[in-house]
C-alpha cells in the first residue's frame, strides 16, 4: 500500500469517476485503475463496485476509505511539519492582504509580532478588495488575509477578529436644504460601487449585494476613491461607520435611513491557507490572534 494509491482512492471518491480523478491528478485513467486494482488485490478486498455507471464504494470499501482519509490527513500534516522544521527557518518575508473595510488595529498587531520575533523578516502589506485576498491565499501568494470571509473554502481557516457596520451615506452638501435624502434623489445621483480591478466589464447586479434598483451606478476599484467621491458629493454609497465617525458627528456626511437602502454587518477574519506551511514568525502571528490567547 502506498500514499499514491490512497491519494488515488480519495480522488476517485471525491470526483465520482476514474476519468475525473485522472484529470485532477494529471495521470492516465488506466494508471489509476491499475493502482486501485493492485490495492484491492493486496488485501483481497473489493473497494469499488464497478457494476454501476459510476464507481461506488462497497460496504467494506467505505470502512477502508474512512481509515484511508485519516492516513492521508496525518501524512499531509507530517509533510507540513517537516517543511516548517526543516526547509523553513525564519521567514525572509511575509505577505499580508488587507481589505480596506477592516480596522487597522489588526495590522498594528501583526507589525508588533513580526518586529518582536524577527528583525530580518520583511512584511509586504497589500490592500485588496472583495475576494482577491481569498484568491491569493488559495494561490499561495499570501500568508494571511484580513477581510470578510465572503465565501468558505475547505483549504482556508479563519479566526474571527472584528465586526464592522457598512452604512449608506451621502454628503450633506448634496441635500441642499433637505434634512434627509429621498429615494428619488438617490436614483439620480450615482451609487458608488467597489468592484475588483481585474474585471473587464461591469459586474452583474446580482453578484453584488445592496445595489439600488433603477439607480445610476458608478464603479470604482479603490475604496479610498469611493470614500473621497462621496465626501465631495459626487455620489452616495456604503462606508464603514468607524472610518467616517468624524464626518457623521460634524454632519458633513448623513446616514441614509430608507428601507430600500439597507446597512450591512460584516465579520472580519484573519485567514490563512491550511496547506501553506508556517514558519516561526507566521506561527507567532497566528497564535496571537487565537481566541484563547
Amino acid at each position: 500500500m502506498t500514499f499514491d494509491q490512497l491519494e488515488t482512492l480519495d480522488m476517485v471518491v471525491k470526483t465520482g469517476s476514474f476519468k475525473a480523478a485522472a484529470d485532477q491528478l494529471h495521470k492516465t485513467q488506466p494508471t489509476l485503475s491499475v493502482s486501485i486494482k493492485n490495492l484491492e488485490e493486496e488485501f483481497d478486498l473489493l473497494i469499488f463496485n464497478r457494476e454501476t455507471y459510476r464507481p461506488t464504494l462497497t460496504p467494506q470499501g467505505e470502512i477502508f476509505y474512512e481509515w484511508a482519509k485519516q492516513c492521508l490527513h496525518s501524512y499531509r500534516n507530517l509533510q507540513i511539519v517537516g517543511i516548517e522544521l526543516g526547509t523553513h527557518k525564519v521567514e525572509s518575508n511575509l505577505t499580508v492582504v488587507f481589505d480596506p473595510l477592516a480596522r487597522y488595529q489588526a495590522l498594528r498587531d501583526i507589525l508588533k509580532e513580526c518586529s518582536y520575533h524577527s528583525m530580518s523578516t520583511e512584511l509586504l502589506l497589500r490592500s485588496e478588495i472583495l475576494r482577491v485576498g481569498l484568491k491569493m491565499l488559495l494561490d499561495e501568494e499570501a500568508d494571511f488575509a484580513i477581510a470578510p470571509m465572503l465565501t468558505k473554502h475547505e483549504e482556508i481557516e479563519g479566526i474571527l477578529y472584528d465586526s464592522i457596520d457598512l452604512i449608506p451615506v451621502i454628503a450633506k452638501s448634496v441635500l441642499e436644504k433637505k434634512e434627509k435624502p429621498e429615494l428619488a434623489l438617490l436614483k439620480i445621483i450615482p451609487q458608488l460601487i467597489v468592484v475588483e480591478g481585474r474585471k473587464n466589464k461591469h459586474t452583474e447586479d446580482e453578484e453584488l449585494p445592496g445595489i439600488l434598483t433603477g439607480a445610476s451606478k458608478c464603479f470604482v476599484t479603490d475604496h479610498q476613491m469611493k470614500k473621497h467621491l462621496i465626501k465631495e458629493g459626487l455620489g452616495w454609497g456604503r462606508l464603514t461607520r468607524h472610518e467616517i465617525s468624524t464626518e457623521l458627528k460634524n454632519g458633513s456626511l448623513v446616514e441614509i435611513d430608507l428601507p430600500e437602502v439597507e446597512s450591512f454587518k460584516f465579520d472580519i477574519h484573519i485567514m490563512r491557507n491550511k496547506k501553506r506551511p508556517m514558519g516561526p514568525i507566521a506561527r507567532a502571528i497566528w497564535a496571537h490572534f487565537q481566541p484563547n490567547k
